[in-house]
This record gives C-alpha cells, structure tokens and sequence, in this order.
C-alpha cells in the first residue's frame, strides 16, 4: 500500500496512477508516509517535521506539523483563530443538537443515536413521510453541523464541542473514503461538487474555528489535513461544469492557498485558477448573466469565482487584474435586473435572492461603479443607474422599469435559451412587481424531490405563459446544443419616452412529444408610468381548432372575477387583469386535481414549504390565428388601477382605449424572427 500511494501521490504521477484499493477500505487513504511525502519539507520551518520523517517517526512528525500549523501567522484567515471564547452571548442550540447527532439537512432533523451513518437517507425509507429527495445525503457530507459546533467552540471556548468534532471527522473520513473515480451518484458522499463545496468553504472555516482547540489534537489535525489533501488531489482529477466546476475549481484553489505546505500547492491554485479563468468566458454570456439563467445559481458561480479574489489578501497569492475586471458584468447582472425591492427575479430555479450586499461587494472591487455603490447604501452614496429599462441579449430577459424607487414600476420578460441546468418550461414568462410589491409572480424554486410540488414549479404550469390544448411547452426536448446560445437571441426590445416594447417568439414544442402546434408570439407593451399591455399572437400548424390558456398567476390573498376582469384582494398594492378576446376567466387556488395549480413555494414554511395563490386562467377555443391581449393595471395601496376598455394590435401599433375615452397608440417592434 505505501508503495503504491507514494508513486500515486507524487507530484508528476499525481493523476495518472490512481488505482482503486479494496472498496471496504476504510479512510483515510493516505498512510502517514503517504501523507508527509505530499509535504513539502525542504521548507526550512518543517525541519523538525522532515528529521522525524526521515526516520519514520510519524508521532513526532505530526507533531511538529501540527505546531508549525497552530504557530503560523500566515496565510491568515477571515478571523483570529485563537480568539477563543470572547463571545458574551453565543448562539449554540444548533451546536448542542450536533453533539446529540440530532443533525439537519435541507431542513429536515434526524435524530441518529450513538454513531452517524453518513450514507443514510431519511427520505429514501419505505416509510418515509417526505418524498425522495437525494440531495438530503448529500448535503448532510457539506457538514453544516461542523460549521455549528466551530462556532459555538470559538464563541465560548467549551471543549465538549471540539471533541465531538474530532469524533465525527474521524467517523466521517473513516466511513467515507475519497472513491478511485468520480462519484457523483445517489447517496455518494464524494460528488464532486460537495468535495468543492467542503474544500472552498466549509472546512476552511471550521479548521480555523477549531485550530485553538486541544481537542482538535495532533491526530486529528494531522487527519484533516490528510483528507483535505484527498480532497485536492480529487478535485485535480475530476471535474464538471456549470456551477458546480466554479465549485470543484474553487475548493481546489482554497486548498493549494492555505496550505502553501503541500509540494503541489502551486499547481492546485495554479489549475483551479486556469479552470476559473476559462469558465468565466464559458458560463458566463457577454451580458453577463451565466448560463443557467438562475440567478441564485449566477451568484453561486460568481461567489465561486470570487474566491482567489478574497483570498489574495489573506494568503498573498496574486490573481491577475483581468481576471477579477471580468468579473464586473456579473455584478452588471444583478444590478440591472434587480426588481423594486431590491431583489432578483425568481426565474427559473431560483428564489428572489438580495441584491444589496452583492453589490457591496462590487462597490468595492470597482470603485469607480457610483450605481453599485448607490444601490448598496440605499442612496446614500454615489448616483442611480443612468438606464432604466434594459436587455441581455444572450440570456434573453427583458427588464422594464419606470425608475429605480422602491415604488417603481417593474416587468421582467423572459425569453431567453433553455439554459444549461436548472431549467423551467416558461419561454415568454412575465413577472410584475409594482409599489414595493410582487404582484405578479411565477414558480420559482421548490426542493429537488420527488412530489408532484417539484414537477409542478419545472412545467409551464407554474409560470405566466400559455398552454396549448392544456399541454405545456417542452423545450427539453430540443437539441441540448440549443440550450445554451453563441448569439443574441431573437428578440425585439425598444425604449422610448412614453413606452418601451419587447417581442420574442416560442416555437419550440408542445406536450412530451414536443409537437410543433403552435407559434406563439408575445408583445410585451410597457406603458408608462402604471401600465402593461400583453398581445399572444397564435398561429397554429394545422386547420384544427386548439384551447388556449393564457396563466397569470397572482401573489394575493384572493382575487375576483367580473366578466373578463381579475382583480386581486386585500391590504396593500393590487393588480387588475382585463383580458380582451378571451372565451372567458376562471380563478383557481390551491388546485390539486386535475392537475397541480396556483400554488407558491413557501420557504418560510419550512422544508417544502408551499403556498396556495389565486391563478387567473383565460381560454380561448378556436381555429386558425388567435390574437388575445391582456392589460395589467398595478394599483398603489388604496389607489385605483388605470381603466382600459379595449386594446387593439395593429400591424405596427398598440391601440389602447382608456376608460376616459382617450384612445392611444404605441409603435411595436418587428415580430422577432
């Protein structure tokens, strides 16, 4: 075995020769003189380390290393970690669960007894009450519970924290060891991206919480350091992509940055540096939004890209200017889509994250951004954005606003690729959000299980778009090179003094079978200051007649219908639908049969935490090209909504008849091609 893990672990045979042992072997791989030959010990403050390797004596090798690793001062960290106990009123309920193994994952607690079965799924029992859902096994190996115990230990210097870390590390490495291939399968401990996850992020910060502790001894420091030492030598073997290989690349990075100790430590930051660098220009877009086209997955790569930016400080490893100057546009992202309240849409995957403190961040990278800087002190400091209403080309999305106050007027139309991962059926999706409210709002982001909950927020169902003789769209019957573009997509967007326009097209499927039904093209009308205008045009394929349902699905408490009028109820901003050539409306609420309808996750509720919410569906049955349009009428708390009694598509204009008589037109754009 030491044979075979010395000409494996060496620095020009690192990759090449990793040879599975037997699959019951215990963790960690590394043996002692696998590990200090990983070391490099030539350095003159490991002296004392390389004369006790030199004759084996590893007792004393280790502690030397543990010693030279609790005396350094360098790199340093985010915190001092022998500031032990300082804290007059720590928070440690999370802390004392994980001493009772009482741990949580994705918000659900299991209570394990005596030992921790880390390849256990409390989801996956014949008698579970929840519904599958993997990603609880997964997530239980990110180790929130260390981060927990560490905090409670650095807060309050209480030993009993520390040891039960060192129990669990030595379980956790003992029953999970680092696999010869990449294993991202059901109940694996060792996906890659939870390797990237635990070497970038979380054991970064739990080794310091815990470096002061005596507890945390020469042994179990020693075995730390052996696993995070598998954990790069993994993560240099094997990648993805997306989101999770800004991940991978970053715990990779952290690896070779705090520990300058290991002989490879340059060309683990070196790689992980190169693959980031790479990734910025493959998932992200020229206008910045990255490929998934989630936003809270944009700031998980962006987050990830930041690390050798944030470490640089701290460790004095230099990353070079452009790389960080490439990072601008995606901060450009959050900024410019951000909705009124200073959150992002809820597309695809995705909740409505905060904007803030993001843009924190990008004041102080790019100093000269006076609109970050404004943003990020509620105007306080610098000066609001100069545009306001604003296109990516790449990503597809549209964003309308009258002005950058809490109590603007806000649209996001979302028209973009199918996107690399993450991805809902909602082509031509529309949200709203008006006098520091959402009001119009679509599925989101519900827990990747099993339930019929999950399929509902993935399906066009759950979003503002229309259903096809009730089949949805189904894009992810496309060619998967469709998914991600290397053009700007068809899309017309135009911007004026009075309105602003968009128009896009969805001909990409309907049903499982992906039948070619319908074209529909929608026009988006922006009317300024306090209204929206949609126009659906339907062009079937065929001579038969097809039901159309146009979904609207409305954050209210309840709403009321009155011929082809919707109006939401209750206290706060409203919205009023008028719907023009339409059969008729109906509203829906908390629907489960025949199929799954207007409901909201809920994560405040709770793990799958869901809500019911009034659903405005207008039908139309017909044969041959249909035109329905729709004007959306937000109202201020106590106000009254803008009347509109007729809207009129003509063949380069909107005509709106207001209900004071007065008669408009605004100019549309060219059908997109």
């Amino acid at each position: 075995m030491r044979g075979y893990l010395l000409g494996w672990l060496m620095t020009g045979a690192s990759l090449a020769a990793w040879a599975a042992p037997e699959p019951a072997a215990p963790g960690p791989r590394l043996d002692d003189a696998a590990f200090f030959a990983l070391l490099d010990l030539a350095r003159p403050e490991l002296s004392a380390v390389r004369e006790a390797a030199e004759r084996q004596d590893w007792a004393a090798a280790k502690r030397g290393f543990a010693a030279h690793l609790r005396a350094r001062r360098t790199p340093r960290w985010t915190f001092d970690p022998h500031a032990v106990g300082r804290e007059r009123k720590p928070e440690v309920a999370k802390a004392e669960k994980a001493l009772r193994h009482q741990l949580t994952s994705i918000g659900i607690e299991w209570a394990f007894g005596e030992t921790i079965d880390w390849a256990f799924n409390p989801t996956t029992q014949p008698d579970s009450k929840w519904p599958a859902n993997h990603e609880w096994t997964w997530q239980l190996s990110r180790h929130p519970m260390w981060i927990e115990l560490g905090r409670a230990f650095h807060a309050t210097g209480d030993e009993r924290y520390a040891a039960e870390f060192a129990r669990q590390l030595a379980g956790w490495v003992r029953d999970c060891p680092v696999p010869p291939k990449a294993d991202n399968r059901p109940f694996s401990r060792w996906r890659t991206i939870e390797a990237g996850i635990r070497a970038g992020s979380v054991w970064p910060e739990v080794y310091h919480r815990f470096l002061a502790a005596r507890a945390f001894d020469d042994e179990a420091l020693t075995l730390f350091l052996k696993s995070y030492a598998e954990h790069a030598l993994y993560l240099m073997r094997f990648k993805t992509g997306g989101n999770w290989l800004a991940m991978e690349a970053n715990g990779l990075y952290h690896a070779g940055a705090l520990f300058p100790e290991f002989k490879e430590a340059a060309l683990w930051r070196q790689t992980a540096l190169a693959r980031l660098t790479a990734e910025l220009d493959i998932q992200v877009y020229p206008d910045g939004a990255q490929v998934e086209l989630a936003p809270g997955y944009h700031g998980v790569s962006l987050r990830n890209f930041l690390g050798p930016v944030d470490l640089a400080e701290l460790t004095g490893c230099e990353v070079p200017h452009d790389y960080t100057a490439k990072l601008e546009r995606m901060f450009d992202y959050y900024l410019y889509t951000m909705q009124p309240t200073r959150q992002t849409p809820a597309l695809n995957d995705s909740g409505a994250g905060g904007v803030e403190r993001w843009l924190e961040l990008g004041a102080k990278l790019f100093p000269a951004r006076d609109d970050f800087r404004w943003v990020s002190t509620r105007g306080q400091a610098g000066k609001p954005p100069a545009p306001l209403s604003f296109l990516f080309p790449y990503a597809g999305q549209a964003i309308f606003r009258t002005g950058w106050e809490r109590d603007a007027l806000w649209l996001c139309f979302d028209a973009g690729p199918f996107g690399y991962g993450h991805q809902h059926e909602d082509k031509l999706g529309v949200t709203l959000t008006a006098y520091g409210r959402p009001l119009l709002v679509e599925g989101g982001v519900y827990t990747y299980d099993a339930s019929a909950w999950r399929r509902y927020v993935l399906s066009s169902r759950a979003h503002n778009v229309v259903l096809v003789d009730g089949l949805d769209q189904n894009r992810r019957k496309s060619p998967k090179e469709t998914y991600v573009v290397q053009a700007p997509v068809p899309l017309t967007f135009q911007t004026g003094a009075a309105h602003d326009t968009a128009s896009a097209t969805f001909d990409e499927g309907w049903g499982p079978e992906g039948r070619a039904l319908v074209r529909h093209t929608r026009h988006v009308f922006f009317i300024k200051p306090d209204l929206v205008v949609l126009a659906d045009e339907l062009q079937p394929s065929d001579s038969a007649e097809h039901l159309y349902e146009a979904l609207f699905h409305l954050d209210a408490e309840a709403a009321d219908s009155d011929g082809l009028r919707v109006a939401t109820q209750g206290e706060g901003p409203g919205l009023t639908l008028t719907g023009f050539g339409a059969d008729g409306v109906s509203v829906v609420k908390g629907q489960t049969e025949p199929v799954v309808q207007g409901w909201l996750p809920d994560s405040s509720a709770g793990y799958g935490g869901i809500r019911p919410i009034p659903t405005a569906i207008y039908r139309k049955r017909a044969a041959g090209p249909v035109t329905l349009l729709f004007a959306l009428a937000p109202s201020p708390s106590g106000g009254k909504p803008r009347g509109v009694t007729g809207t009129r598509l003509l063949a380069d204009a909107l005509e709106v008849t207001f209900a004071d008589g007065e008669r408009r037109q605004y100019a549309r754009g060219k059908t997109a091609p």
